[in-house]
């Protein structure tokens, strides 16, 4: 590849990345209200048991 070619690819690369920030700055910027999770805790009481596997 020449060094036109990859000057243009590193370019395209820099200029999506900075257009993915941006727009990902100003969704965040939008929802003022923090996101619901759905997750519930899971209480385990059972002890943690190790395998072993032998080779």
């Amino acid at each position: 590849m020449t060094l036109p070619v990859k000057i243009a690819i590193v370019s395209l690369c820099l200029a999506l990345c900075g257009a993915g920030a941006f727009i990902a700055s100003t969704a965040r910027e939008k929802s003022e209200q923090p996101q619901k999770m759905n997750a519930i805790p899971v209480k385990n009481h059972e002890i943690a048991r190790r395998i072993w596997i032998v080779a």
